[in-house]
């Protein structure tokens, strides 16, 4: 009886599943593309997940290439400059985590205390901008700015004198940091702060009546309404952020080395492009891979469980 009950659901299931496709089926035919386009990057690749465990020949395919087990996880932690690239990725990726992450909070209420439209839908267009350039662009751009004979020069040398001696920036490590955070947070703050103004304009302004009523200036309001109802976006979006801070951004990163600083800036990336595929060797670079994905699941899945214990706020 119980078994003809399960089959009963399961097919009244399939049949409600059936009819919700029928009845908006232009909306699936709309998503059609995004979902092909997903199943063929995303999905399809996995299957490449095999040559990490292979020693890899083009010539003789997945059937034909020898079996190594895990030697090419091996080779990755006994690499020279893994260490290094390992550290430069979590300082790279943690300090644009960490100090990008609440500047386009910031902006999104900057943009909400505006009262002047036509001055605030100038101010966000300019700030969206440079996020539809390429990261090539940025990085042409970048170049041209603090070129030796470039804009950041000339400033310098006509607030300090034609004495001051003109510099080029990329040409000290030191400054590698500096122009990886300043290029992420130009190309990207402004698109950012769109999601949290949409949570910002769904705040009941019900709310804002109700706290004008009890006295509440503008900074209170930020603190007590608009702040708080914008805490389970910031809390979702940093969780999913977490899973970048092993995984650089290989055209910024790259873009900006030189051979003057290519070994201490080296990322996982880079080294990935450089040991892997620079010299056709795809089992390894498959390998790093694998391992970073494995580690930023892992790290979203923790933080998610912090986040979750400490303010009930989760992804799952």
């Amino acid at each position: 009886m119980n078994i003809t009950k399960s089959k009963n659901i399961t097919n009244g299931e399939t049949s409600s599943f059936l009819l919700n496709i029928k009845k908006y089926k232009y909306f699936y035919i709309l998503l059609l593309p995004a979902i092909l386009y997903t199943f063929i990057f995303n999905y399809l690749p996995l299957g490449g997940v095999i040559m990490a465990f292979q020693d890899f020949d083009i010539i003789k395919g997945f059937s034909g290439s020898e079996w190594v087990g895990l030697d090419n996880f091996i080779k990755i932690f006994t690499m020279p400059n893994f260490l290094l690239a390992i550290k430069n990725t979590f300082i790279y990726s943690g300090t644009i985590l960490f100090l990008g992450f609440p500047l386009p909070i910031i902006l999104a209420l900057l943009f909400n205390e505006l009262r002047n439209l036509r001055f605030k839908k100038v101010v966000q267009t300019i700030s969206y901008m440079p996020y539809f350039l390429s990261w090539a662009s940025v990085v042409a751009l970048f170049y041209g700015f603090f070129a030796i004979n470039g804009s950041f020069n000339d400033m310098r040398v006509w607030l300090f004198g034609e004495g001051i001696e003109r510099i080029n920036i990329f040409m000290d490590a030191g400054n590698f940091l500096k122009i990886i955070f300043f290029s992420h947070v130009w190309k990207n703050v402004g698109w950012n702060s769109v999601i949290f103004l949409a949570s910002i304009a769904a705040i009941s302004p019900s709310l804002y009546e109700a706290a004008i009523v009890d006295g509440c200036g503008r900074f209170k309001q930020i603190w007590y309404i608009t702040l708080p109802s914008l805490l389970p976006t910031a809390i979702i979006i940093l969780i999913l952020n977490t899973g970048s801070l092993i995984v650089s951004n290989f055209e910024q990163v790259y873009g900006l080395q030189n051979l003057f600083i290519q070994e201490q800036t080296e990322v996982i990336n880079t080294l990935v492009y450089r040991q892997g595929l620079n010299i056709g060797n795809y089992s390894l670079a498959t390998a790093f891979g694998l391992t970073q994905g494995i580690v930023s699941f892992l790290i979203v899945f923790v933080v998610n469980k912090i986040a979750k214990k400490l303010s009930g706020i989760s992804i799952w």
